[in-house]
């Protein structure tokens, strides 16, 4: 399996690395080197993150390693300590900046970077040997690391020659490869605040130091453009912005956003080895060091989180109320509207009432609102409503008036009408009944000493 090194968006904006396998040797930490594989003069070392636990049985590697110093005797079955190129303890020609290049051109252009069908197919070598991949690429290495001219290497057979050649090539024709081209560096941003369901969400941006890299989401969603265009996931590339189509969901809910990269963030690291288990290696006192290199197939992630909020739903529909109240000579006029709450089948009607409170010598007129809820099947003119029962009525106004400091107010009256069950019929036109016409009154005015009058009058109609 590949090392894993991953970045987690928690919270949009937010970022947070959590060690894994690759984060922890980096630096100082250190990894388990289990027994070379390949030719007895060439080989590979398989590297752990940590110790198996039957190291007989040690399981698939998470990286592998090639030798960087040919003269100094390898050690195996031990833990080594992982480190930058700038923590290399020999002293061989892997000093020069511009040989570590080369080395790293070569470990990520040979085996195992590359599948086995691959570096054959790359080399001219198709069906090439796994032994003879490896002997290739630690004979390129040394190539660098010992010599300043091509050496007469004991190959094994033609395969592996050819494929050092190609490597040669390959090395001196480009200017190498630096430390931060060889480890796969991978992050995805995220919005930072939460995005609206109903909507394409984003943006997500990808960085990333690889050619292209693949992005999912869980639970699944299409990924796309700014404008909606559709994106292939496996082809994203560096500094891509990336949006969620979530133009058919209408609940809040939160997706995660996964990006993955080939390669690992450790490869082209050293691993400086003791001479003895649980011994700190030194310039003076290491066994042979050896340098890192991801397989075909490992891969680095980073992830976001996606987070949206709800949206539709029922929309609210209110008529405005009207409060009046003036003051510092000022005139105000409003229209205010009504609030009919009668219930169970019942038609309902009243004139609307006004509340006007001018001070300070202000005029104030108002045409007024309907505040009626009748129960128990009243009927009345103008305004519709549902009530319950049997009764009928009809009220006649109420003003309430509130001037100060010589105010003069006029107010269409208006009326609040509660019938109750079994109240007298409201009698009109020809029937010849008589109705109640209207009762006014006014309230006592705030600092003033203003007469408290009711005036109150019944007539008949026939």
């Amino acid at each position: 399996m590949g090392l894993l090194a991953s970045v987690v968006l928690f919270a949009p904006g937010t970022a947070a690395a959590f060690a894994d396998v690759a984060a922890s040797p980096q630096n100082g930490g250190t990894v388990y080197i289990g027994a070379r594989e390949g030719y007895g003069g060439t080989g590979l070392f398989p590297v752990y993150a940590h110790a198996p636990a039957d190291p007989g049985k040690p399981g698939a590697p998470d990286l592998w390693a090639y030798c960087i110093e040919h003269d100094v005797h390898a050690l195996t079955g031990i833990n080594g300590t992982v480190g930058d190129l700038g923590s290399y303890l020999g002293a061989n020609r892997f000093t020069d900046p511009t040989v570590q290049s080369k080395v790293l051109w070569v470990l990520a252009h040979s085996y195992p970077a590359l599948s086995l069908e691959e570096f054959g197919t790359a080399a001219g070598v198709p069906g090439i040997s796994r032994n003879d991949a490896i002997e290739a690429t630690q004979y390129a290495i040394w190539r660098y690391t010992e010599l300043d001219h091509d050496g007469a290497w004991p190959w094994e057979n033609a395969d592996s020659k050819t494929a050092y050649y190609h490597l040669l090539a390959g090395a001196n024709a480009s200017t190498g490869m630096t430390p931060a081209e060889a480890a796969t560096t991978i992050s995805i941003s995220a919005p930072s605040t939460p995005q609206d369901a109903g909507t394409i969400v984003g943006p997500f941006v990808v960085t990333t130091n690889r050619p292209t890299v693949s992005v999912s989401v869980d639970p699944a969603a299409t990924l796309t453009d700014a404008n909606g265009a559709v994106l292939d996931p496996t082809s994203i590339v560096d500094g891509q912005a990336l949006y969620l189509d979530l133009r058919g969901t209408s609940e809040s809910g939160t997706a995660t956003i996964t990006a993955t990269a080939a390669g690992s963030t450790l490869s082209g690291h050293v691993v400086s080895v003791p001479t003895a288990p649980g011994g700190t290696p030194t310039a003076a006192n290491h066994a042979q060091s050896i340098v890192l290199v991801a397989p075909s197939g490992a891969t680095r992630s980073a992830e976001a989180v996606a987070r949206w909020n709800t949206t539709g739903g029922a929309t609210p529909s209110a008529s405005p109320s009207v409060s009046v109240s003036p003051t510092g000579g000022a005139t105000s006029s409003a229209s205010p509207s009504v609030s009919a709450s009668p219930t169970s089948g019942a038609t309902s009607s009243a004139t609307p009432s006004v509340s006007a409170s001018p001070t300070n010598g202000a005029t104030s007129s108002a045409t007024p609102s309907v505040s009626a809820s009748p129960t128990n099947g009243t009927t009345g003119g103008s305004a519709t409503g549902s009530t319950t029962g049997g009764a009928t009525s009809s009220a006649s106004p109420s003003v309430s008036l509130s001037p100060t400091s010589g105010a003069t107010s006029s107010a269409t009256p208006s009326v609040s009408a509660s019938p109750t069950p079994g109240g007298a019929l409201a009698k009109t036109g020809s029937s010849g009944a008589g109705v109640i016409t209207g009762i006014a009154a006014a309230l006592v005015v705030v600092g003033g000493g203003v007469l408290f009058t009711v005036r109150r009058r019944r007539s008949a109609r026939h």
